[in-house]
């Protein structure tokens, strides 16, 4: 059974005149938290082999939150495909190749936005899902389809629930 962990980017800079939107980065505050929660994620055993996050800067900082909480950490890359506005059927179809391709037990973090992951966990799962900043939602793979296995917000994952 194949793992995938969506996971929502952390607590982010507000938009401001002159910054791109793909160049807002996660807040101290943010920072603190997304570490807190990947520790937990991985407290309670979810260790990726890879992990993959949009190109925005506060995903890719949410995916080193982490690879840093995980003792040996795992090889990351960048898909535009994670995107806010990206095309889910493409998603959905690069998915099936992922674990088309994957090991039998593999973990793979996906990191991206809202409300593109609610609704790509929708489409994949038929679960409907509100992912808050630094939330995750573990699907497995059985073989023949995508199934929401849990479900984890944010306060979950920090133990503040």
């Amino acid at each position: 059974m194949i793992t995938l962990l969506l996971i929502r980017h952390g607590i982010a800079e507000n938009p401001r005149p002159g910054l791109r939107d793909s160049d807002r980065a996660l807040t101290v505050e943010g920072w603190e938290k997304t570490r807190a929660a990947m520790r937990g994620l991985v407290l309670r055993g979810y260790l990726p082999q890879r992990g993959m996050a949009s190109p925005y800067r506060r995903a890719a900082e949410t995916l080193a939150c982490l690879k840093e909480a995980t003792a040996e950490g795992f090889p990351v890359a960048c898909w535009e495909g994670l995107v806010p506005d990206a095309s889910l059927a493409e998603a959905e179809a690069w998915l099936l190749g992922l674990v088309a391709e994957a090991q039998p037990f593999d973990t793979v973090a996906l990191v991206s936005h809202q409300p593109f992951l609610s609704e790509l966990i929708q489409r994949l799962t038929g679960s409907s899902v509100e992912m808050k900043k630094a939330a995750c939602a573990v699907l497995h793979w059985n073989g023949g389809r995508f199934e929401l296995a849990a479900q984890f917000a944010p306060v979950e994952l920090r133990g503040e629930a």
